[in-house]
């Protein structure tokens, strides 16, 4: 990430919601082993009551996810219940330049979240360290939220009638800790801080490409991998939403650059300068 963008996004208070923090995560994907420790931590820590039983606040997508014949083809999704991981992880492509790769997804806890105003009961809000939480008090179950949210990280609890999110753990970090997915992750992918301190860890990661990276020789490593350690290197997930994300990916060096391209947005394009700015997916007439 450059010095330039770097100080745009977060080397001032959100220009919108006026939080001086913003705390976010850099995940490497070349290191994750898929094994969903992190979700279970997440889950037996805040979605293990009524209503919960399929909220997963943090999950662990398989990417790509296989589209092979189901054994029960009469199913109304084509969903194998019997079977429900068969083809999984699958890799794509033509050996020897196989690839997949796990992509763990919390809440984006975004700067510009198209959740928040799409709320007609203002029960969304950014808290002081930039964090996006609902107000369940205020929370009126109608959904609109999950409807904006592009990343589909909003769950609606059916027997409190109230929608529910990820929280970042934000009770811990009040404490001097990290989220529960940052200490229990097995491969130890997750650097957790604050965005907006130029001198945290995950700050200096996400602007100096050359932290963390050595160059490789390609003709000794899978022959899919044809690029260097850059700026481009490190994304966000879908940032063409124009949210602007406060999760960062370190991008998995084996997968075809097209094939990255699908998931992480204008990645391997460069970055840019200015986020993208769709139109409002739900308007609602200020009362």
């Amino acid at each position: 990430m450059s010095e330039e963008l770097w100080q745009k996004y977060y080397g001032q208070p959100n220009p919108v919601y006026g939080n001086k923090k913003q705390y976010g995560m850099l995940l490497d994907l070349n290191k994750c082993l898929g094994c969903h420790t992190c979700t279970v931590a997440c889950k037996t820590t805040w979605t293990d009551g009524p209503g919960q039983d399929n909220m997963y606040w943090n999950s662990v997508n398989t990417k790509p996810y296989g589209e092979y014949p189901r054994a029960d083809e009469n199913a109304p999704d084509g969903l194998d219940y019997e079977n429900s991981n068969l083809y999984q992880d699958v890799p794509k492509g033509v050996y020897p330049d196989l690839w997949q790769f796990y992509l763990p997804r919390p809440c984006n806890h975004c700067s510009r979240p198209a959740c928040l105003p799409a709320c007609p009961t203002q029960a969304i809000y950014k808290n002081d360290d930039g964090i996006v939480l609902i107000d369940e008090d205020l929370c009126q179950g109608y959904k609109n939220c999950i409807k904006a949210c592009p990343y589909d990280k909003i769950y609606f609890n059916n027997v409190t009638k109230k929608s529910q999110k990820c929280i970042l753990c934000f009770p811990l970090i009040e404490k001097g800790e990290e989220p529960q997915c940052v200490k229990s992750c097995v491969g130890k992918i997750r650097v957790f801080g604050n965005l907006m301190d130029p001198d945290s860890a995950i700050s200096r990661l996400i602007r100096d490409s050359s932290l963390g990276a050595k160059p490789y020789d390609p003709d000794k490593e899978f022959k899919a991998v044809t690029r260097y350690m850059t700026d481009a290197d490190r994304r966000q997930y879908r940032d063409d939403f124009g949210t602007i994300p406060s999760l960062w990916y370190v991008l998995p060096k084996n997968v075809p650059e097209e094939e990255l391209d699908k998931y992480f947005g204008g990645a391997l394009q460069g970055l840019i300068g200015q986020p993208h700015t769709p139109e409002a997916r739900l308007k609602y007439k200020k009362t």
